[in-house]
């Protein structure tokens, strides 16, 4: 038993679909992107693009005896997304922020009447867009 030698053609078609794949793949995560979804919207003749960012996430815990705590991550620089969807042909016109729960965790307080709360969310940046 030998070992497969490929071709030199076999090794260029090989490599080929691998390169195809590899733009396949980088084309796939970039229309994912935010500035994906605004060159599609401006292809399609959408004058508002809408986008929701989250900025920083808020982590709720109750501790026996103790109480409610909240552990926030840092905040989000998104002035790379802004300008990433401004170059396919936006500009920003508007901007809010929202907080969005995504979770609470409540126990009993111990040896008292009543309720320890913690809630988890995320601070959004919503920005609004319109067509140059």
């Amino acid at each position: 038993m030998g070992f497969f030698n490929p071709t030199p053609e076999e090794r260029a078609e090989k490599e080929q679909n691998r390169a195809k794949a590899e733009r396949s793949r980088l084309e796939r995560v970039f229309a994912a992107s935010p500035a994906g979804q605004a060159r599609s919207a401006k292809s399609l003749g959408m004058r508002i693009f809408q986008i929701d960012v989250p900025l920083s996430q808020t982590t709720g815990r109750t501790v026996a005896m103790v109480g409610a705590f909240a552990n926030s991550t840092e905040t989000e620089d998104c002035s790379n997304v802004i300008q990433s969807i401004e170059e396919e042909g936006w500009r920003l016109e508007h901007v809010g922020y929202v907080y969005r729960i995504t979770g609470s965790v409540s126990r009993d307080k111990f040896l008292a009447s009543g309720q320890q709360e913690a809630v988890s969310g995320e601070i959004v940046g919503i920005y609004i867009f319109r067509a140059i």
